[in-house]
């Protein structure tokens, strides 16, 4: 199966930042004005004349610039759960501030992706956000001969070598 990978548009966090928003309440970011007219552009890709269903993240970034695609594609959209963005605590309880995430991401950085025993917030590994992806995108691969995927940098880092990822960057990659 034939997947795009689309890292989601600019976003913005002023009004989680308003809310004191910590954790997974930092994921409820809109896009900017700037993000949505992004997005909008990437909708117009005729790489999306071959796609049968759109995949997104649950965190809204993702999923306002799914919507985005969506309305000028009139394509099917899922939400799936396993697509969202690296963990910087994989405890469940994801109380973290953003210096606490900053610094699990510089250990995860630091150590390749490999996730150390002192390392401070028990963050994802690599291995862990590519298996986790990968079990999701392998349950359309039957069913699909080519999806599109809006997700994160960090994920879209597990699937070749790929430094820097632009808001509504795209990598094509093989699913079986």
């Amino acid at each position: 199966m034939q997947v795009y990978l689309i890292r989601h548009s600019e976003p913005t966090y002023a009004q989680v930042n308003n809310a004191n928003f910590t954790g997974f309440g930092r994921e409820l970011g809109e896009l900017t004005a700037h993000g949505i007219e992004l997005a909008q552009q990437r909708a117009h890709d005729p790489l999306f004349q071959n796609v049968q269903l759109i995949l997104t993240s649950p965190y809204t970034r993702a999923l306002h610039t799914a919507l985005e695609i969506v309305r000028f594609n009139n394509l099917p959209l899922k939400v799936e759960l396993g697509l969202h963005e690296w963990l910087p605590d994989i405890s469940g309880q994801r109380t973290d501030t953003d210096e606490e995430a900053a610094a699990a991401y510089a250990t995860y950085q630091q150590n390749n992706g490999q996730r150390i025993a002192d390392g401070g917030l028990p963050y994802e590994s690599a291995v862990e956000v590519k298996n986790r992806v990968t079990n999701v995108l392998a349950q359309y691969a039957q069913q699909y001969d080519c999806i599109a995927c809006v997700t994160h940098g960090e994920v879209m880092r597990q699937f070749g070598n790929h430094r820097d990822v632009d808001y509504c960057g795209v990598r094509e990659i093989t699913v079986n």
